[in-house]
């Protein structure tokens, strides 16, 4: 349906409230300097992550029905690599389960990479990374999700995942369509329980009467709303609080009915009170924003001005602060044939919070095709760009050029030692002068997305912050004051300061870190450090054994870090064959390998 604000009324909208900032502009960014050659096919939302944790996000681009093939392009500092063909068995499940909902990008087995939760229109998958080949472990973990009796589609909608027993690792809860049952995963290492019925969650997945959508309480994701350092659940209009590791149906409680019919939601600071509001998107014009009072909440959608906002072809939600100017926006992808994207800027002025539609003005300007977004940063300058899956461009990747009136902002990258190496639950707060941020890392956020899970933070004209304080999920505390502003940091739980995520500083132990891009075709990049002068050898050898080459012969070399490149060619110059090669780094009498794969 073609939206029916009209430029007029924004117009006038601008005008009364004396809009107070600059509105960020966004460019269409040319697709084949980024690596992602056109793919005409019928897409369905996509998930954003550091898959290989190389410090740069990556995507995985989703199909929708039909024997079509998603992509999973990796990002090599800006240019992106099609690598999907290199897992077999996620190609396989895909290609038999018609359509593909919502994959969700997760570190499960705390390795250090991404692996993967999907599902289909009759099953449930989970595939474990190994060296970015995604290897089908869905029986093995004791994973059933098959349909039931003579319902024809019992489809996967989405997963959350929260470390939910506080072991370390993460536990999965499931939606699924026509399945009145919620099912939730406890990791327990090498097989996922059900402890649904134990939890409390027998039940409580309210059906709607168009099967294939999923709406209603299949929107689920994990958010600690009444800031108490536990996870609670948010499921479409209904919200359960944990008590004791039980969770609570307390929607009537706290007056939190909003809408049955909800496409996406999220929760998010909008009024910088220092507590999570809710956000929801609804079927038959409807968007709303629930104000949270101290576990209260207040319809504030007439008072913020996003009821004069009404468009119904949503296909995606999406909050960040776009502008950096301190409070979060939202983006909404679009998918009808009429009408541009939506971008509802947060305002504040005069006293007054509002939400403003400036997407034309911010840079939004094609119709057609858009089915889902992602929000990431993918040339990492710390303003947040947009990937938009579409039929008609093949995909748009919206790039932020930021507002006229350059904003200050700091991100981290957060990597759990003691708590799940994701750091999903961890409650982080910013300060900087009369600035209070707070956010909560999630996975994912909303149905049939997932934006990338690196915590952002815009501090508009602030040149410093004060303190970060990071709430682990393990229940641990730790604060910093020196972060440095307008950069990446590398934050590892419980160690005693920051590691930048770009840092050349000295290294204090031998590593050798995975090549990259992998599987490769034709370069290479392979990394390694060493505390102090070393002599280092470091070589290529097949899984026979046999020696293909030497990149380092026996090189004093100056303590720090260091980079070679290989171009999948032996000794002789010859390019090897396709197949999975190993790497060895000695260090003086240290030795140590890796696995990579070349593809021709």
């Amino acid at each position: 349906m073609k939206r029916l604000i009209l430029t007029a009324h924004i117009i006038l909208w601008l005008t009364t409230l004396g809009f107070s900032q600059d509105i960020p502009l966004f460019e269409v960014a040319d697709n084949s300097s980024l690596g992602l050659f056109p793919v005409f096919l019928d897409r369905w939302g996509c998930s954003a992550s550091d898959i290989d944790r190389n410090g740069w996000p990556d995507i995985y681009n989703n199909k929708w029905r039909g024997r079509l093939e998603s992509q999973i392009y990796m990002n090599n500092e800006g240019y992106f690599t099609d690598i999907y063909g290199n897992s077999p068995q996620l190609v396989a499940a895909e290609l038999d389960g018609n359509a593909t909902r919502t994959p969700v990008l997760v570190d499960f087995d705390n390795d250090g990479d991404r692996d993967l939760m999907l599902g289909t229109d009759y099953n449930l998958f989970m595939f474990r990374n190994d060296n970015n080949v995604f290897v089908d472990i869905t029986d093995a973990l004791g994973i059933e999700s098959g349909v039931p009796g003579f319902v024809s589609i019992y489809g996967y909608e989405m997963s959350a995942w929260i470390d939910w027993d506080r072991d370390g690792d993460l536990d999965a809860l499931v939606a699924q369509t026509n399945n009145p049952d919620f099912i939730f995963y406890r990791n327990d290492g090498d097989q996922f329980v059900d402890i649904a019925d134990e939890v409390g969650l027998a039940g409580q997945n309210e059906l709607g009467s168009d099967g294939d959508r999923g709406y209603n309480t299949c929107r689920i994701q994990w958010i600690d709303w009444d800031l108490d350092g536990d996870p609670d659940l948010s499921a479409g209009w209904k919200l359960f609080r944990n008590d004791d590791n039980h969770l609570t149906d307390v929607s009537d409680e706290v007056g939190f009915l909003p809408y049955h019919k909800i496409r996406f939601c999220d929760w998010f600071d909008y009024d910088l009170d220092g507590d999570f509001d809710f956000f929801m998107q609804g079927y038959d014009l409807r968007d709303e924003i629930w104000q949270n009072n101290g576990g209260v909440f207040t319809n504030m959608t007439q008072e913020t001005g996003l009821d004069l906002f009404v468009d119904n072809g949503q296909a995606s939600l999406n909050v960040a602060d776009f502008d950096n100017d301190a409070d979060e926006d939202c983006f909404f992808s679009i998918n009808d044939h009429e009408d541009i994207e939506a971008f509802l800027l947060n305002d504040y002025n005069g006293g007054m919070r509002s939400f403003v539609e400036v997407a034309s003005w911010a840079g939004f300007g094609l119709v057609g095709d858009r089915k889902g977004a992602a929000v990431l940063d993918y040339d990492m300058d710390g303003l947040l760009d947009i990937f938009c899956p579409s039929l008609d461009y093949g995909s748009l990747v919206y790039h932020n050029l930021g507002p006229v009136e350059v904003n200050n902002w700091l991100g981290l990258d957060l990597w759990g030692t003691k708590s799940n190496k994701d750091a999903l639950g961890t409650l982080v707060t910013l300060y900087a002068g009369d600035i209070k941020l707070i956010r909560y890392t999630r996975a994912a956020r909303t149905w049939k997305v997932q934006d990338n899970p690196y915590v952002n933070f815009g501090i508009g004209q602030a040149t410093s912050i004060d303190s970060i304080v990071i709430n682990w999920p393990m229940g641990d505390k730790q604060v910093f004051t020196d972060l440095e502003i307008n950069k990446y940091h590398k934050i590892i739980e419980l160690e005693p300061t920051a590691v930048d995520a770009q840092s050349t500083a000295m290294p204090d132990k031998i590593a050798l870190f995975q090549n990259y891009p992998n599987p490769f075709n034709p370069t290479t990049a392979i990394q390694y450090n060493i505390p102090r002068a070393e002599n280092v050898s470091l070589k290529i050898y097949n899984l026979q054994g046999e020696e293909i080459i030497t990149l380092i012969a026996d090189e004093l070399q100056p303590e720090g870090f260091h980079s070679i490149s290989w171009n999948g060619t032996d000794k002789m110059g010859h390019i090897v064959p396709t197949g999975m090669y190993i790497y060895q780094l000695r260090v003086g009498d240290y030795s140590t390998m890796k696995k990579m794969t070349f593809i021709k």
